[in-house]
């Protein structure tokens, strides 16, 4: 006798993961001891230890090093980055500017409440990034900006991207908080635009605590506008320029700084960045290959060709046409089966209605809608054994055998 739906988990049966799947340790001893040198450096230097002192100034290094060049200013936050590369291209009152159909809320409100018109493109079919036909669509003739998202820690398809972009004389802004250290064609994301935001709260895969950010460019001008904008419009382009004299501030702006700790924090996560990415590679692998050979009813959503992942969360296809219920009540049984699962990804901008109902022009999103309809996202981190990944694989099989309809 097979699974049957009373066996389920969600059904009061007896879970497949007993106990609980491995928690994140991304700080550890190393960023207790990164954050020692802080209090250490201060306590040398008989001064408290303030903002974009030597370990912002060594953790923007760094990251910059990782990217192949370019400058760097780390933020409060992934949106405070967003809101300071837009407001660093400093565009045309009400512009309009596009974004992802599937993003944060942190990579749109800055355009509402900087005053622009916002668009929304459609998302590729098969995916959650937008494609270039969609971006074409998406854009005016007010367009002077875009904010597209990798999403996932996928890139999106960045030449004929930044192709459309460039023919129509739009900058973009490259959202990469999902994607640190993702390659295209060999080449980091966020190398690609006029600008790249990276977030860096304690969930990604490179984090400096509870939040943060990093804005970045390779445009001189663009960073030092940056820096102005994240410190109350200070000059610091003039080296002479005098912080006590707000006389020659360049313009009014919010203090956006990350300060010392978090760098040092980030200064030792972002050292693990690759072997962080290549865990969370093995992790997606052994779920795909588990479900492409044993699975009927749900498979594995290739990458990109050209592209190398950096996964935030590994998104998975069902075929409802195999099973007696729905994508959503599928992936809600695979959850009560102690898997860290989101059953229903619920970032599609045009279905928000604060957002949608600001949206210039056609509001919908019907790619980026069918294929979250299609799919549910596995969670998972770097800590995850193939043990913990044979668990993911089992539980979907369980469900399926239970749900199957031939």
């Amino acid at each position: 006798m097979g699974v049957k739906p009373s066996d389920l988990a969600i059904h009061g049966g007896p879970k497949t993961r007993a106990q609980p799947l491995p928690p994140r340790r991304l700080f550890g001893v190393a960023e207790l001891e990164s954050v020692r040198a802080v209090f250490e450096e201060a306590w040398a230097s008989g001064a408290d230890f303030g903002y974009q002192g030597s370990f912002e100034q060594a953790y923007v290094e760094a990251f910059c090093r990782l990217q192949g060049g370019g400058r760097a200013d780390a933020v409060a936050s992934g949106t405070a980055a967003v809101w300071l590369a837009l407001a660093a291209l400093d565009l045309e009152p009400e512009s309009d500017v596009v974004v992802s159909p599937v993003t944060d809320p942190g990579g749109v409100a800055p355009v509402l409440l900087q005053g622009h018109g916002l668009a929304v493109a459609d998302a590729a079919p098969g995916s959650f990034n937008v494609g270039p036909e969609e971006l074409e669509r998406a854009l005016t003739p007010r367009t002077r900006a875009a904010i597209l998202t990798h999403a996932g820690g996928r890139p999106f398809d960045l030449e004929p991207v930044m192709e459309v972009a460039a023919r129509r004389g739009v900058a973009v802004i490259e959202d990469c908080s999902q994607a640190h250290g993702a390659l295209y064609k060999g080449r980091r994301v966020g190398t690609f635009g006029a600008a790249a935001v990276f977030s860096t709260m304690f969930s990604k895969a490179h984090a400096t605590g509870g939040s943060g950010g990093l804005a970045y460019t390779r445009d001189e001008s663009l960073y030092w506008r940056v820096r102005a904008l994240a410190d109350r419009g200070k000059p610091f382009r003039d080296a002479a320029f005098d912080p006590r004299d707000p006389r020659a501030f360049l313009f009014p702006a919010l203090n956006l700084n990350l300060d010392e700790v978090s760098c040092a924090i980030g200064l030792s996560t972002l050292s693990r960045l690759e072997d962080t990415i290549e865990r969370r590679l093995a992790v997606a692998r052994w779920i795909d290959e588990g479900l492409a050979a044993r699975s009927r009813a749900v498979s594995p959503v290739p990458a990109l060709p050209g592209t190398a992942p950096s996964p935030f969360f590994h998104t998975v296809r069902v075929d409802e046409r195999r099973l007696m219920v729905s994508k959503v009540d599928f992936a809600k049984a695979v959850q009560a089966e102690g898997i860290w699962i989101n059953p229903d990804y619920r970032y599609v901008v045009a279905e928000w209605p604060w957002a949608a109902g600001r949206v210039r022009g056609k509001a919908s999103t019907p790619n980026a809608a069918a294929f979250r309809d299609a799919t549910f996202n596995v969670l998972f981190n770097e800590r995850f054994t193939r043990e913990d990944a044979e668990d993911v694989v089992r539980s979907i099989l369980k469900v399926e055998e239970a749900y199957r309809a031939d």
